[in-house]
Protein backbone atom coordinates (compact mmCIF):
# COMPACT_ATOMS: atom_id res chain seq x y z
CA UNK A 1 0.00 0.00 0.00
CA UNK A 2 1.24 3.63 -1.16
CA UNK A 3 1.92 6.24 1.54
CA UNK A 4 -0.66 9.01 1.15
CA UNK A 5 0.22 11.88 -1.04
CA UNK A 6 1.80 14.86 1.64
CA UNK A 7 0.45 18.04 2.01
CA UNK A 8 3.38 19.73 -0.33
CA UNK A 9 2.24 17.71 -3.47
CA UNK A 10 -1.72 17.84 -2.99
CA UNK A 11 -0.84 21.84 -3.03
CA UNK A 12 1.35 21.84 -5.87
CA UNK A 13 -1.44 19.56 -8.13
CA UNK A 14 -4.31 21.24 -6.34
CA UNK A 15 -6.75 23.68 -8.49
CA UNK A 16 -5.71 26.61 -6.52
CA UNK A 17 -2.08 27.19 -6.01
CA UNK A 18 -0.28 26.83 -9.56
CA UNK A 19 -3.01 29.84 -11.08
CA UNK A 20 -2.08 31.66 -7.84
CA UNK A 21 1.29 30.88 -7.89
CA UNK A 22 1.43 32.05 -11.78
CA UNK A 23 -0.13 34.90 -11.63
CA UNK A 24 2.05 36.14 -8.67
CA UNK A 25 5.02 35.22 -10.70
CA UNK A 26 3.62 37.40 -13.69
CA UNK A 27 2.91 40.44 -11.55
CA UNK A 28 6.20 39.44 -10.41
CA UNK A 29 7.75 39.67 -13.57
CA UNK A 30 6.21 42.97 -14.92
CA UNK A 31 7.56 45.05 -11.72
CA UNK A 32 11.21 43.41 -12.00
CA UNK A 33 11.10 44.39 -15.69
CA UNK A 34 9.57 47.87 -14.93
CA UNK A 35 12.41 48.66 -12.11
CA UNK A 36 15.13 47.32 -14.31
CA UNK A 37 14.21 49.16 -17.31
CA UNK A 38 13.42 52.30 -15.16
CA UNK A 39 17.19 52.62 -14.32
CA UNK A 40 18.82 52.11 -17.64
CA UNK A 41 17.54 55.03 -20.95
CA UNK A 42 17.72 55.19 -24.00
CA UNK A 43 19.93 57.82 -24.20
CA UNK A 44 22.70 55.71 -21.86
CA UNK A 45 22.26 52.69 -23.58
CA UNK A 46 23.42 54.38 -26.65
CA UNK A 47 25.98 56.13 -26.16
CA UNK A 48 26.86 53.10 -24.45
CA UNK A 49 26.48 51.29 -27.63
CA UNK A 50 28.12 53.66 -29.71
CA UNK A 51 31.53 53.84 -27.49
CA UNK A 52 32.24 49.96 -27.92
CA UNK A 53 33.44 49.15 -31.12
CA UNK A 54 31.51 47.21 -33.62
CA UNK A 55 34.05 43.88 -33.36
CA UNK A 56 33.42 43.85 -29.39
CA UNK A 57 30.22 44.25 -29.89
CA UNK A 58 29.31 41.69 -32.13
CA UNK A 59 31.59 39.20 -29.98
CA UNK A 60 29.46 40.23 -26.70
CA UNK A 61 26.16 39.27 -28.55
CA UNK A 62 27.56 35.93 -29.64
CA UNK A 63 28.57 35.02 -25.68
CA UNK A 64 25.12 36.63 -24.43
CA UNK A 65 23.37 33.88 -27.12
CA UNK A 66 26.06 31.22 -25.74
CA UNK A 67 24.47 32.79 -21.96
CA UNK A 68 21.13 32.09 -22.98
CA UNK A 69 22.18 28.66 -23.92
CA UNK A 70 23.86 27.57 -20.55
CA UNK A 71 20.47 28.95 -19.10
CA UNK A 72 18.21 26.90 -20.83
CA UNK A 73 20.10 23.73 -19.72
CA UNK A 74 20.87 24.88 -16.04
CA UNK A 75 18.33 22.33 -14.76
CA UNK A 76 19.61 19.69 -16.93
CA UNK A 77 21.62 18.17 -13.93
CA UNK A 78 18.83 18.61 -11.15
CA UNK A 79 16.21 16.96 -13.86
CA UNK A 80 18.86 13.97 -14.22
CA UNK A 81 18.46 13.08 -10.38
CA UNK A 82 14.43 13.80 -10.26
CA UNK A 83 14.17 11.04 -13.33
CA UNK A 84 15.40 8.44 -10.57
CA UNK A 85 12.25 9.09 -8.81
CA UNK A 86 9.39 6.23 -10.04
CA UNK A 87 6.87 8.02 -12.18
CA UNK A 88 8.74 11.19 -13.30
CA UNK A 89 6.94 12.35 -16.31
CA UNK A 90 8.82 12.54 -19.59
CA UNK A 91 9.90 16.62 -19.85
CA UNK A 92 10.82 16.99 -23.74
CA UNK A 93 13.88 19.90 -24.62
CA UNK A 94 10.75 22.58 -24.77
CA UNK A 95 10.06 22.10 -21.20
CA UNK A 96 13.22 22.01 -19.99
CA UNK A 97 14.66 25.05 -21.65
CA UNK A 98 11.16 27.46 -20.83
CA UNK A 99 11.29 26.08 -16.88
CA UNK A 100 15.29 26.54 -16.57
CA UNK A 101 15.72 29.59 -18.91
CA UNK A 102 13.16 31.30 -17.22
CA UNK A 103 13.54 30.14 -13.64
CA UNK A 104 17.33 31.66 -14.26
CA UNK A 105 17.25 34.55 -16.17
CA UNK A 106 13.97 36.22 -14.37
CA UNK A 107 15.63 35.61 -11.11
CA UNK A 108 17.82 38.66 -12.11
CA UNK A 109 15.14 41.02 -12.30
CA UNK A 110 12.82 39.65 -8.87
CA UNK A 111 15.39 39.60 -6.54
CA UNK A 112 15.73 36.88 -3.93
CA UNK A 113 17.31 34.85 -6.58
CA UNK A 114 16.86 30.84 -4.39
CA UNK A 115 13.18 31.52 -3.74
CA UNK A 116 12.04 33.75 -6.72
CA UNK A 117 14.29 31.21 -9.16
CA UNK A 118 11.90 28.44 -6.85
CA UNK A 119 8.32 29.72 -7.42
CA UNK A 120 8.94 29.70 -11.24
CA UNK A 121 10.52 26.12 -11.34
CA UNK A 122 7.54 24.77 -8.83
CA UNK A 123 4.85 26.73 -11.00
CA UNK A 124 5.97 25.22 -14.24
CA UNK A 125 7.26 21.84 -13.03
CA UNK A 126 3.59 21.17 -11.18
CA UNK A 127 2.23 21.91 -14.61
CA UNK A 128 3.89 18.96 -16.13
CA UNK A 129 2.39 16.15 -13.36
CA UNK A 130 6.54 16.72 -12.03
CA UNK A 131 5.98 15.43 -8.31
CA UNK A 132 6.82 16.87 -5.36
CA UNK A 133 9.55 15.26 -4.33
CA UNK A 134 11.10 15.43 -8.04
CA UNK A 135 10.41 19.68 -7.75
CA UNK A 136 12.53 19.40 -4.61
CA UNK A 137 15.22 17.70 -6.47
CA UNK A 138 15.40 20.15 -9.36
CA UNK A 139 15.04 23.04 -7.19
CA UNK A 140 17.56 21.89 -4.68
CA UNK A 141 20.65 21.30 -7.38
CA UNK A 142 19.94 24.37 -9.24
CA UNK A 143 19.60 26.32 -6.05
CA UNK A 144 23.39 24.82 -5.01
CA UNK A 145 24.53 25.35 -8.73
CA UNK A 146 25.94 29.08 -8.48
CA UNK A 147 26.95 28.94 -4.79
CA UNK A 148 29.68 25.81 -6.31
CA UNK A 149 30.64 27.43 -9.06
CA UNK A 150 31.41 30.99 -7.38
CA UNK A 151 33.24 29.18 -4.67
CA UNK A 152 35.63 27.08 -7.23
CA UNK A 153 36.46 30.08 -9.49
CA UNK A 154 36.98 32.56 -6.58
CA UNK A 155 39.46 29.74 -5.13
CA UNK A 156 41.17 29.82 -8.35
CA UNK A 157 41.29 33.39 -8.47
CA UNK A 158 42.66 33.84 -5.17
CA UNK A 159 45.32 31.02 -6.18
CA UNK A 160 46.58 32.87 -8.85
CA UNK A 161 45.97 37.02 -8.64
CA UNK A 162 44.77 37.13 -5.37
CA UNK A 163 45.56 41.21 -5.42
CA UNK A 164 42.89 41.59 -8.20
CA UNK A 165 40.08 40.56 -5.72
CA UNK A 166 38.28 44.05 -4.63
CA UNK A 167 37.73 44.65 -1.00
CA UNK A 168 40.82 42.13 0.32
CA UNK A 169 43.00 42.49 -2.53
CA UNK A 170 44.94 45.31 -0.89
CA UNK A 171 43.97 44.35 2.88
CA UNK A 172 45.35 40.77 3.03
CA UNK A 173 48.82 39.62 2.51
CA UNK A 174 48.41 37.41 -0.80
CA UNK A 175 49.49 34.05 1.07
CA UNK A 176 46.61 34.68 2.75
CA UNK A 177 44.27 34.99 -0.20
CA UNK A 178 46.12 31.95 -1.28
CA UNK A 179 44.59 30.21 2.17
CA UNK A 180 41.47 31.00 2.09
CA UNK A 181 41.33 30.26 -1.52
CA UNK A 182 42.19 26.59 -1.13
CA UNK A 183 39.50 26.81 1.82
CA UNK A 184 36.84 27.51 -1.00
CA UNK A 185 38.00 24.73 -3.04
CA UNK A 186 36.79 22.50 -0.17
CA UNK A 187 33.24 23.59 -0.79
CA UNK A 188 32.88 21.70 -4.02
CA UNK A 189 35.34 18.87 -3.13
CA UNK A 190 33.24 18.23 0.09
CA UNK A 191 30.23 18.09 -2.09
CA UNK A 192 31.50 15.50 -4.65
CA UNK A 193 32.41 13.34 -1.36
CA UNK A 194 29.39 13.76 0.00
CA UNK A 195 27.33 13.43 -3.57
CA UNK A 196 29.10 9.75 -3.84
CA UNK A 197 29.14 8.92 -0.08
CA UNK A 198 28.19 5.08 0.30
CA UNK A 199 27.02 5.24 3.63
CA UNK A 200 22.95 6.31 4.24
CA UNK A 201 22.72 9.95 5.02
CA UNK A 202 19.61 10.53 7.30
CA UNK A 203 18.25 14.35 8.70
CA UNK A 204 15.50 14.93 10.92
CA UNK A 205 14.38 11.34 10.61
CA UNK A 206 14.19 11.51 6.90
CA UNK A 207 16.83 9.42 4.40
CA UNK A 208 18.75 12.35 2.29
CA UNK A 209 19.45 11.04 -1.35
CA UNK A 210 22.48 12.13 -2.91
CA UNK A 211 22.76 13.32 -6.92
CA UNK A 212 26.66 11.33 -6.87
CA UNK A 213 29.81 12.15 -7.42
CA UNK A 214 29.55 12.62 -11.79
CA UNK A 215 26.30 15.03 -11.38
CA UNK A 216 28.40 16.90 -8.74
CA UNK A 217 30.65 17.54 -11.02
CA UNK A 218 28.51 18.63 -13.82
CA UNK A 219 27.08 20.86 -12.07
CA UNK A 220 30.33 22.41 -10.75
CA UNK A 221 31.02 22.67 -14.48
CA UNK A 222 27.92 23.79 -15.84
CA UNK A 223 28.37 26.52 -13.05
CA UNK A 224 31.67 27.65 -13.99
CA UNK A 225 30.85 27.53 -17.38
CA UNK A 226 27.80 29.69 -16.54
CA UNK A 227 29.48 32.47 -14.67
CA UNK A 228 32.72 32.42 -17.06
CA UNK A 229 30.20 33.37 -20.10
CA UNK A 230 28.65 36.11 -18.43
CA UNK A 231 32.13 37.65 -16.97
CA UNK A 232 33.52 37.43 -20.77
CA UNK A 233 30.24 39.53 -21.99
CA UNK A 234 31.52 42.34 -19.72
CA UNK A 235 35.28 41.83 -20.33
CA UNK A 236 34.92 42.30 -23.99
CA UNK A 237 32.85 45.22 -23.50
CA UNK A 238 35.40 47.07 -21.76
CA UNK A 239 38.04 48.87 -23.32
CA UNK A 240 41.17 47.22 -24.00
CA UNK A 241 44.10 48.26 -21.85
CA UNK A 242 47.31 46.84 -20.59
CA UNK A 243 47.45 44.60 -17.64
CA UNK A 244 43.49 44.68 -17.73
CA UNK A 245 43.96 40.72 -18.71
CA UNK A 246 40.24 37.91 -18.43
CA UNK A 247 41.45 36.61 -15.03
CA UNK A 248 41.56 40.07 -13.35
CA UNK A 249 38.25 40.83 -14.55
CA UNK A 250 37.34 37.83 -13.22
CA UNK A 251 38.45 38.09 -10.13
CA UNK A 252 36.37 41.76 -9.42
CA UNK A 253 33.68 40.52 -11.20
CA UNK A 254 33.03 37.09 -9.07
CA UNK A 255 33.58 39.96 -6.02
CA UNK A 256 30.74 41.80 -7.01
CA UNK A 257 28.74 39.21 -7.97
CA UNK A 258 28.91 37.74 -4.71
CA UNK A 259 28.07 41.22 -3.22
CA UNK A 260 25.29 41.71 -4.91
CA UNK A 261 23.86 38.19 -4.01
CA UNK A 262 24.15 38.73 -0.53
CA UNK A 263 23.09 42.21 -0.84
CA UNK A 264 19.09 40.50 -2.35
CA UNK A 265 18.83 43.40 -4.67
CA UNK A 266 17.12 42.28 -8.17
CA UNK A 267 20.77 42.12 -10.21
CA UNK A 268 22.67 43.26 -6.89
CA UNK A 269 21.86 47.02 -8.24
CA UNK A 270 23.68 49.26 -6.45
CA UNK A 271 26.36 46.83 -4.62
CA UNK A 272 27.38 44.73 -8.11
CA UNK A 273 28.39 48.28 -9.66
CA UNK A 274 30.45 49.77 -6.94
CA UNK A 275 32.45 46.99 -6.22
CA UNK A 276 32.79 46.57 -9.88
CA UNK A 277 33.98 50.45 -10.30
CA UNK A 278 36.11 49.87 -6.84
CA UNK A 279 37.96 47.06 -9.31
CA UNK A 280 38.25 48.47 -12.71
CA UNK A 281 39.17 52.13 -10.82
CA UNK A 282 42.88 51.31 -11.09
CA UNK A 283 42.24 50.89 -14.91
CA UNK A 284 39.79 53.11 -16.45
CA UNK A 285 37.87 56.30 -15.80
CA UNK A 286 34.96 56.14 -13.92
CA UNK A 287 33.21 56.98 -17.15
CA UNK A 288 33.85 54.30 -18.80
CA UNK A 289 33.90 51.06 -16.56
CA UNK A 290 30.17 52.88 -15.86
CA UNK A 291 29.20 52.48 -20.09
CA UNK A 292 31.10 48.90 -19.90
CA UNK A 293 29.09 47.63 -17.15
CA UNK A 294 25.81 49.44 -18.21
CA UNK A 295 26.03 47.60 -21.87
CA UNK A 296 27.00 44.52 -19.33
CA UNK A 297 23.23 45.02 -17.81
CA UNK A 298 21.60 45.24 -20.84
CA UNK A 299 23.29 42.71 -22.45
CA UNK A 300 23.20 40.01 -19.48
CA UNK A 301 20.31 41.06 -17.30
CA UNK A 302 17.59 42.98 -19.44
CA UNK A 303 17.65 41.12 -22.48
CA UNK A 304 17.43 37.74 -21.52
CA UNK A 305 14.71 38.84 -18.63
CA UNK A 306 12.61 40.35 -21.31
CA UNK A 307 13.19 37.01 -23.71
CA UNK A 308 12.02 35.22 -20.81
CA UNK A 309 9.45 37.44 -19.48
CA UNK A 310 7.53 36.60 -22.93
CA UNK A 311 8.18 33.25 -22.86
CA UNK A 312 6.83 32.96 -19.80
CA UNK A 313 3.75 35.52 -20.31
CA UNK A 314 3.05 33.41 -23.46
CA UNK A 315 3.12 30.46 -22.00
CA UNK A 316 0.67 31.50 -19.15
CA UNK A 317 -1.81 32.78 -21.76
CA UNK A 318 -1.64 29.54 -23.83
CA UNK A 319 -2.29 27.94 -20.45
CA UNK A 320 -5.26 29.90 -19.72
CA UNK A 321 -7.11 29.73 -23.26
CA UNK A 322 -6.31 25.93 -23.21
CA UNK A 323 -8.35 24.99 -19.72
CA UNK A 324 -11.09 27.22 -20.80
CA UNK A 325 -11.13 25.42 -23.91
CA UNK A 326 -10.67 22.04 -22.51
CA UNK A 327 -11.53 22.23 -18.35
CA UNK A 328 -11.35 18.86 -17.59
CA UNK A 329 -8.21 17.91 -20.08
CA UNK A 330 -5.15 16.57 -17.88
CA UNK A 331 -2.26 18.73 -17.44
Amino acid sequence: MSAPPSLFSRLLHSRVLPPALGGIVLAAILFGLHRALAKISLGQVLAAIGATPQAQLAHALLLTALSLVIMTIYDLPGIIFARRLEGFPRLGVRRVALASGCAYALSHVLGAAALTAAAVRVRLYAQWAVPAAGIARIVTLSGVMFTLGTATLLGFVLAIHPSDVPLFGAALAPDALRAIGAMLWLVPACYIAAAGFERKLVLFGKAIPRPGPALAVAQILLSCADTGCACAILYVVLPSLPGLSYAHVLGIYLAAFAGGLVSALPGGVGVFDSVLLLGLAGYMDAADALGAILLFRLLYYVLPALIAGMAFSGHEIWLSVRERQFPVADK
